[in-house]
């Protein structure tokens, strides 16, 4: 595979759902050619000094093969689904409205984005869509491994009038590695500061089905007949999770 495979919205057992280690990530990581890691642990489960560890504990597994890039995800009360990310988060931050992530998250991220945006149901607070980098358009974990999403696609579309700047990328979502939804993100080899490159949309985003750029400048008609693929496409991976769960289930 030509060009620097990563991968974005990645959870470890920092988080209470997540699973893997980041030893285990590292090893998988590398199994699979993957280049780097864009992790996003949650929030509320950390303090300043856990994440003064997890920030020590990337750095001491990252080299030249791979690079783990501490982030977290933040949610808010009052706030039902409106989980925003911050990756390459360089020192402790803990906003707890999205107007505060909106103030202290530009300066202490170099890069943040709104995840999932169909769990707020497409309502991102205006002071967040004024600064935010890029919005999650396809979401392994909510849209399924085959497809994005075209409401969060018409999203992102809208907010590019104003400012162009903003991307759309495709995020694992990922708790546990052994669950490999495919989702990567192929820049070039000769990257630096895959961060840096994602947030100027030098990247495109790939799945199993099709991929896309960062400005998803598809037509009307183009988002209708992904709309409608959604529906056969939503069950496959439902009914292939069910299966899957059966299976490790404990016998």
């Amino acid at each position: 595979m030509s060009g620097q495979v990563g991968i974005i919205h990645v959870h470890s057992n920092y988080s209470h759902d997540g699973r893997d280690s980041l030893a285990r990530l590292r090893e998988l990581s590398l199994e699979r050619d993957i280049a780097f890691v864009a992790l996003s642990d949650h929030a509320e489960d950390f303090d300043a000094g856990i994440f003064a560890a997890f920030t020590a504990e990337c750095a001491r597994l990252s080299d030249a093969r791979l690079r783990l890039i501490p982030g977290l995800e933040y949610r808010f009360a009052g706030f039902k689904g409106m989980h925003l990310l911050a990756f390459g988060l360089r020192e402790w931050i803990a906003p707890e409205t999205p107007a505060d992530f909106a103030r202290l998250a530009p300066a202490a991220a170099a890069l943040t984005a709104v995840a999932h945006p169909v769990l707020p149901r497409y309502r991102i607070p205006p002071e967040v869509l004024d600064v935010v980098d890029a919005i999650e358009i396809w979401n392994a974990g909510y849209n399924t491994r085959y497809l994005p999403d075209p409401r969060a696609i018409r999203l992102l579309q809208r907010l590019r009038r104003r400012r162009p700047e903003v991307v759309g990328f495709a995020g694992l979502d990922q708790h546990d590695a052994s669950n490999d939804r495919e989702l990567r993100l192929l820049l070039d080899l000769d990257e630096p500061d895959p961060l840096a490159a994602i947030r100027a949309g030098r990247f495109r985003s790939r799945g199993r089905t099709m991929g896309m750029d960062a400005t998803v400048s598809w037509s009307a008609a183009r988002l209708g007949a992904l709309r409608v693929a959604r529906l056969f496409y939503d069950r496959v991976e439902r009914t292939q999770d069910k299966v899957a769960r059966w299976v490790r289930r404990p016998r």
